[in-house]
């Protein structure tokens, strides 16, 4: 009689971002081995009968001491070899934080920090896979609803939204289809002279670059 397969540990990680001139990712400096003194993105082992979600949202507290965020799924990352410690499987999350979100290290994590997308240190494990496809993830959210202006304090000028759209997809955003983009989706509702907040959706119709 053959043995038994080995099941995976499950694991969740969290992409938290913010966006203050530039986008940073919270990552915290591992305590202990594994990748001893590497940053690494928050997360940890769900406990038994424990839903992912809530785990996510623990190991971000415990970690950062960051709570109140919403938890977007970004995906399933389980590739062999992954963590030198044996077979795991993780379920990646995404978390768009206020610009004045503090991070403090806990848990057995060494540091807490935020840390611009454009200089990353190495990342332990397959973060850098993570941080990628949750990078992705905010493109594709930024084109369906209004999600990724809460990065913005309120209100905002559509100057800020625009810098923000840039740097979410990488490329330049001329002003002029920004606006007219954001008008014809009624992304935003004006608040005051120049200054505008998020409504609750959006109306079909993709960014024009």
């Amino acid at each position: 009689m053959s043995d038994t397969p080995a099941r995976p540990l499950f694991t969740v990680d969290v992409v938290a971002l913010r966006f203050r001139g530039r986008l940073e990712v919270l990552l915290i400096q591992r305590r202990h081995p594994p990748f001893e003194g590497r940053w690494a993105l928050p997360g940890g082992f769900v406990d038994a009968g424990e839903d992912p979600a809530r785990a996510a949202a623990r190991e971000l507290e415990e970690e950062t001491s960051v709570t109140g965020l919403d938890l977007v799924p970004v995906g399933v990352f389980g590739a062999p070899g992954r963590d030198p410690r044996g077979w795991t499987v993780s379920a990646a999350w995404l978390a768009l934080a206020p610009q004045d979100t503090r991070a403090a290290a806990g848990d057995d994590a060494a540091d807490a920090r935020w840390h611009p997308l454009a200089a990353l240190p190495p990342l332990a494990f397959d973060h850098a896979d993570i941080l990628a496809a949750a990078r992705g993830r905010l493109r594709e959210i930024c084109q369906v609803d209004t999600r990724a202006l809460t990065l913005l304090p309120a209100p905002f000028r559509t100057r800020q939204a625009r810098l923000l759209y840039a740097e979410i997809l990488g490329e330049p955003v001329r002003p002029a289809p920004f606006k007219a983009w954001l008008r014809r989706r009624q992304a935003v509702e004006r608040v005051g002279p120049a200054r505008f907040r998020a409504t609750a959706g959006l109306t079909p119709d993709w960014l024009r670059r």
